[in-house]
């Protein structure tokens, strides 16, 4: 597939944790060991891996988003080429220990039709976290700020337009927070990407 041109693959790799992964219940045998096996055997072949993850699961969201961050950090060891796309944990009305957490949480979706049309459900349609009460703002911003830091750190591949000059400075810029952890207010982050205006898989397609 290499061979006749296959440039990148795209990939839902959910969670770092096989405890989430079961948890999730979607079938199949994924791991995070064949994660990170997907993504060395990507590299050897020149092909860019796309992963997706669903962070932030209930019951305990705070602990799921702290170990896939720690998760996308391997992967991004392993193929540092590797597009890392992140989502938060949306419920749907399926049987499962992700919604029976979801549910002790509080969440419930609209019983009637008017409430269903209500315009603060849009959001969630969106994939908005306002009716998530496990989810608070600052586990979104944690989200949102890792987010940022990767992605100077390791800039896309996939964005022929950025110059080796601008992702240089992209990388040296945030080294000091990616290596340190401190991803608290990227603001010098903020303004060079609204600056570069490069593109990042969290705001852009491929």
């Amino acid at each position: 597939m290499r061979d006749a041109g296959l440039k990148m693959v795209f990939m839902g790799a959910e969670s770092g944790s096989m405890e989430t992964l079961k948890r999730m219940d979607k079938g199949g045998s994924m791991s995070p060991d064949k994660t990170l096996e997907i993504a060395a055997k990507m590299k050897a072949y020149g092909i860019v891996p796309e992963f997706s993850f669903v962070m932030g699961n209930p019951p305990d969201p705070a602990s799921d988003i702290r170990q896939t961050i720690e998760f996308i950090r391997r992967v991004k060891q392993v193929n540092p080429a590797s597009e890392i796309i992140m989502y938060t944990y949306t419920p749907v009305p399926r049987p499962g220990d992700l919604y029976d957490a979801a549910e002790a949480s509080g969440f419930r979706f609209p019983a009637t039709l008017d409430e269903w049309i209500n315009p603060t459900w849009l959001d969630f349609s969106q994939r908005h976290s306002s009716h998530m009460p496990w989810l608070h703002e600052r586990l979104q911003r944690d989200i949102r700020n890792f987010q940022r830091v990767l992605n100077a750190y390791y800039p896309t591949s996939t964005d022929a337009r950025l110059t080796g000059v601008w992702r240089s400075l992209l990388h040296s810029v945030s080294a000091w927070r990616y290596h340190s952890r401190f991803y608290e207010f990227p603001l010098e982050l903020r303004a060079l990407q609204v600056l570069v205006r490069y593109q990042r898989p969290e705001t852009s397609g491929f």
